[in-house]
């Protein structure tokens, strides 16, 4: 009577014990938190990063989904892993082939995505979310794109206004960085709007026309700035004066027929001082045989 009792208490306590250990692990496998960095991560166009995910407790993400995306984009998808596979049919098309979660970490619970070569239009913000069942939990990151652009180039359009027109082009930046025209004195001079294109990385190409004047020096120099990066880049140019007489043909004009006046104006009084000397000399000699 006592060991059939024994017997079915050890029982009782062997499946209370399993019981408890089940609802234990589908508590931890439900509970969890998905944690990413405070801090913005900077990172460089061309280059790699690795968004930092993970989870707390770090229990494996093995059999959970992971899911990264956009905020505010009309289609997110970054990067799916669904029933231990990732599923990009949906994904972003300028993000194929260029990201990966790292599989040997997910027994972990590492659930951080790898972007390689970087381009402007990574910037923004992501969410990174893991789910178990009906339960989940997401975390925010903020991806600031940054990369540092050409020297700027000037090249001399022709006359224009009766002045020159001079553009300035660079290339490669992120963020948009401002264009300043300044002459000899760093006075920033009235220009006309700054074009932008992007390029194949989505970073930027920029130029800016300005319509010169004739100064003392002649001395002009384009400024790109990005306040952001705390970066300037300038180059500086000196046009010869010269060459601002073409672009104003009525001084030419002006110039030559002031020569070709004094010109004439010489002739006539060489011509007449002749005239005179000849008279004087007829009358001379008309003179001394008139005696």
């Amino acid at each position: 009577m006592t060991g059939s009792v024994m017997k079915i208490s050890w029982s009782e306590c062997l499946c209370l014990i399993l019981l408890l250990l089940q609802q234990t692990t589908v508590s931890t496998l439900e509970s969890f938190e998905v944690l990413g960095p405070a801090d913005p991560v900077v990172a460089v166009a061309g280059e790699d990063v690795v968004l930092p995910c993970y989870l707390k407790p770090n229990i494996s993400a093995v059999d959970l989904s992971v899911e990264w995306f956009r905020v505010q984009t009309k289609d997110p998808l970054v990067h799916l892993y669904r029933d231990h596979e990732d599923r990009n049919e949906k994904q972003i098309p300028s993000y194929r082939r260029r990201t990966s979660l790292f599989p040997e970490e997910l027994r972990n619970g590492n659930t951080s995505l790898k972007v390689k070569n970087l381009r402007g239009s990574d910037n923004g913000e992501y969410k990174c979310l893991v789910q178990s069942g009906k339960f989940y939990d997401d975390s925010s990151i903020e991806v600031l794109i940054k990369a540092v652009g050409t020297q700027p180039v000037i090249s001399i359009e022709g006359y224009k206004e009766g002045g020159i027109s001079l553009v300035c082009e660079s290339k490669g930046w992120y963020p948009q960085p401002q264009v300043l025209w300044m002459d000899s004195e760093g006075h920033s001079l009235p220009a006309g709007h700054t074009e932008t294109h992007t390029d194949s990385m989505d970073l930027f190409i920029l130029r800016r026309r300005v319509i010169v004047q004739e100064t003392e020096i002649n001395r002009f120099t384009c400024r790109v700035l990005q306040e952001d990066l705390n970066e300037i880049k300038e180059t500086m140019t000196e046009i010869p004066g010269e060459m601002f007489h073409r672009a104003h043909p009525w001084k030419v004009t002006f110039a030559v027929i002031f020569s070709l006046s004094a010109v004439g104006i010489i002739g006539c009084t060489v011509l007449i001082h002749r005239f005179v000397k000849l008279r004087q000399k007829r009358a001379q000699i008309k003179e001394q045989y008139g005696k």
